[in-house]
């Protein structure tokens, strides 16, 4: 009887053996994997990096898939986990079927991580293949970067399909037939995407610009298939159909070469000939020797004779067209107008107003 209960209790810790070893080996494995999988995705990223050196665009292409890599590796390294787990268990055949549904499921995670990491990788593969170490058109990445991105989508979306087991043929003749409808239905998509093709080609404008419309004015963040999102300076967002714009009056602000300064500056009644002139030559010399002035085009006269004052016609170009560069010129050029015409003993006039008492023979200021 003993040694029944003993043969028992061998047989059962044989039995656990075979199943726990395996297990734990396989948990090991599972957890080793989810706890240094960043890392291990940084190293292999980090030597593909060393070897692909010399292209420009590897480094921002291996980083545009490590998080899908990680992803793919989270689930790799369960998928093996729960292999170990059945094949340990002696579940071969039961896991049989579970185990052909698990391999599918992972084909679809690998496919979805290259189209991710692919998608990621847009930019800098366009970027490279638009300019390599040339300066690149931002809007021209961004476009063709979007595009990139929903074929990459669409091939993805059919490599799923198939590999689920549908029919591929009949999802194709059901496109076509309804193909007509969707067509019309979708005439303003297709003529926005017309629009931002366009857009692209004409390039009356790219990200970035400061543009200004017949109806809105600010900077364009984003150009997409469908529309174009302009920011304005009230920090709004308006987002516009590319057909829109594509037919609408454009002004390209960022595209100045310089900028326009024109004002009229008042002088006294009592400004003697001789220092009218002496003020007239000396703006217009410190405009010329100026570095951010446009030497080429500068216009200081005598322009009138004003309500109160004698007026000078300032005319200029600043070199420097973005806004807050071109408000500094304008601050430094103003203010050593003013150091001058107070070195020459020049004053500039303010509004006056001549009131006449009952006695004509008097009169106040």
């Amino acid at each position: 009887m003993l040694e029944q209960l003993w043969e028992m209790i061998l047989h059962l810790l044989q039995s656990l053996t075979k199943f726990i070893v395996p297990a734990v080996f396989g948990l090991a494995v599972l957890l080793a994997v989810l706890v240094f999988r960043r890392k291990l995705v940084r190293l292999i990223l980090c030597i593909i990096k060393k070897v692909t050196g010399r292209f420009q665009a590897a480094s921002a292409i291996a980083d545009s898939f490590e998080r899908p890599a990680v992803f793919f590796l989270t689930a790799l390294s369960v998928y093996f986990g729960i292999g170990v787990f059945f094949f340990a268990a002696g579940l071969r055949v039961e896991a049989a079927g579970f185990l052909v549904f698990l391999t599918k499921l992972l084909k679809i995670c690998a496919i979805c991580a290259i189209t991710w990491g692919l998608m990621n990788a847009a930019p800098p593969i366009v970027e490279a293949i638009q300019g390599g170490e040339k300066d690149v058109d931002k809007t021209l990445v961004v476009f063709f970067s979007k595009i990139v991105r929903v074929v990459l989508i669409i091939i993805a979306a059919v490599i799923v399909i198939a590999e689920i087991g549908y029919n591929i043929s009949g999802l194709i003749t059901g496109l076509g037939i309804g193909g007509l409808t969707v067509a019309l239905a979708a005439k303003d998509s297709a003529s926005n995407l017309f629009g931002g093709l366009i857009i692209i080609a004409d390039k009356p404008f790219a990200v970035d610009d400061w543009i200004e419309t017949p109806d809105l004015e600010g900077v364009v963040t984003d150009i997409t298939l469908r529309s174009t999102r302009i920011r304005t300076f009230k920090d709004a967002e308006v987002i516009v159909p590319n057909s829109t714009l594509a037919n609408s009056q454009i002004v390209n602000w960022s595209r100045m070469k310089k900028r326009r300064v024109s004002f009229h500056l008042g002088l006294t009644y009592g400004t003697p000939k001789e220092k009218l002139q002496q003020a007239t030559d000396g703006i217009r010399s410190l405009l010329e020797k100026h570095p951010d002035v446009d030497p080429d085009v500068i216009v200081v006269t005598f322009d009138k004779f004003g309500a109160y004052s004698l007026d000078l016609q300032i005319y200029y170009f600043a070199v420097k067209t973005a806004w807050g560069d071109y408000m500094k010129v304008k601050q430094d050029v103003n203010l050593q107008i003013m150091s001058f015409l107070k070195s020459i003993d020049v004053d500039i006039a303010f509004p006056t107003h001549t009131i006449i008492s009952g006695d004509a023979n008097k009169s106040s200021v």
